[in-house]
């Protein structure tokens, strides 16, 4: 087999290989020969098929599988010989038809990955969190588990900071009123209410069967597209206040959550969920801080059309999923994030191969654990997970990436930065 490579473009190839005739006039022979041991036609006993007829009536089709399946298998073939890490194949087919003399040609356009330099990170700098779980941020836990836990209950008042105000309202925009028909529905609790509090002060005081108007100006991310950073006259009607207590941090309050160890456990597992949260959460901030450098480093890297195409497919198809979508939106408005992943991975992929990095089992292990002990019965997990490879596939892909992050910072300027638990979080 002889194979030539011409560069047509930056990431662009055309590949031309000669493949021996002898070789695929005895693949379609000895194909015909098996065809004709089992054909049955009108007229001739099984097996009994004389060759010519074979030849005849099947000889075309077979010739076009033929040379299909020796196209695809001396294209990989030559793709290998020649050491092109091969992004795409955008045409493949023979350059003096189906009918040849002597050897085989064809032709294949190809898109290649690029060639990427010898990635120095010692250059780069971060700042690592460093923080710790607190007594405080258990204590800040528990509370947020009481506020679960809180029962309303309807009072005979006026509303205050801490009660929670059911209300209707309907709001004239220039005229126009907002919803069309019908009400809108709240139910704020006041004292909480920092991104509206125009709608906080209008109601307090207010009891059930109040109606008040109000001018109220609605902050810019309000849910209802109309009214999100307008001002619009507003009648409100409160149809009920309610108040409530918070429940008593004790023994049956740590046994709602399934805790039997009372209290004292309830704290010990609170902790252990915000440890493994703050590890998550550096892990998070580092990751993001490690590949938005490599990124604008390496921004010159011109990548392959079909790669970033395909990457936008899978990013729209994911976001078509997530919103219910029957039809793939355009391809184009995921292109800059197709481009910054596929990137990132051309990136952390030469990070490995450069520094030899093996994907370490132990470590996988470990992941899968943590994974495993969020849920109530691990051991299954695990199980579900050791039987998919996919699943372990990814789990792989994100331990090999884990090392890639660890081998950054080892070789970058790291410095430590004391933070809080909150702050390390903060993103």
């Amino acid at each position: 087999m002889q194979v030539s490579v011409e560069k047509t473009g930056d990431l662009e190839r055309r590949m031309t290989v000669q493949v021996p005739g002898e070789s695929i006039d005895s693949q379609i022979s000895s194909r015909l020969d098996e065809l004709r041991r089992q054909v049955r036609l009108k007229g001739f006993r099984p097996g009994k098929v004389p060759l010519n007829v074979v030849r005849q009536r099947y000889g075309k089709q077979v010739r076009e599988e033929v040379i299909g399946q020796v196209m695809e298998s001396s294209l990989q073939e030559a793709i290998g010989q020649e050491k092109l890490r091969v992004a795409g194949v955008s045409r493949l087919q023979p350059s003096s038809g189906l009918e040849f003399e002597g050897d085989f040609e064809f032709v294949a356009e190809l898109e290649v990955f690029p060639e990427l330099p010898e990635i120095d990170v010692s250059e780069l700098s971060f700042e690592r969190p460093v923080a710790e779980v607190a007594d405080s941020d258990v204590d800040d836990m528990i509370d947020t588990l009481r506020e679960q836990r809180r029962e309303w209950e309807p009072v005979e008042r006026a509303a205050g900071d801490g009660d929670r105000v059911r209300l209707s309202y309907v709001a004239d925009l220039d005229g126009t009123r907002v919803p069309e028909q019908g009400q809108h529905e709240l139910a704020p609790t006041l004292g909480k209410m920092k991104s509206f509090p125009e709608l906080e002060s209008a109601l307090q005081g207010m009891s059930a069967g109040d109606n008040k108007t109000a001018e109220l100006t609605f902050p810019e991310d309000y849910r209802y597209q109309a009214l999100a950073g307008k001002t619009a006259t507003v009648e409100l009607s409160v149809k009920q206040v309610e108040g409530s207590d918070l429940p008593e941090v004790n023994d049956e309050f740590a046994a709602l959550f399934g805790i039997d160890g009372g209290v004292e456990q309830m704290r010990k597992d609170v902790r252990k969920n915000l440890e493994r949260e703050l590890r998550q959460g550096v892990a998070s901030r580092l990751k993001v801080a490690v590949t938005d450098k490599l990124g604008e480093r390496f921004m010159e890297v011109k990548l392959p059309r079909s790669s970033v195409v395909q990457e936008a497919r899978q990013i729209a198809e994911q976001y078509a999923q997530q919103s219910g979508q029957e039809q793939l939106p355009p391809l184009e408005q995921f292109m800059p994030s197709a481009e910054k992943r596929l990137r990132l991975g051309l990136l952390m992929g030469e990070l490995a191969r450069q520094n030899k990095i093996q994907i370490d089992q132990a470590r996988v292990q470990k992941k899968l654990e943590e994974i495993a002990d969020t849920y109530e019965e691990p051991a299954q997990i695990i199980e579900i997970y050791r039987a998919d490879a996919r699943l372990m596939d990814q789990l792989e892909n994100l331990v090999l990436e884990e090392q890639v992050i660890d081998l950054v910072l080892d070789k970058a300027q790291v410095t430590d930065k004391p933070m809080s638990f909150k702050e390390a979080l903060e993103t």
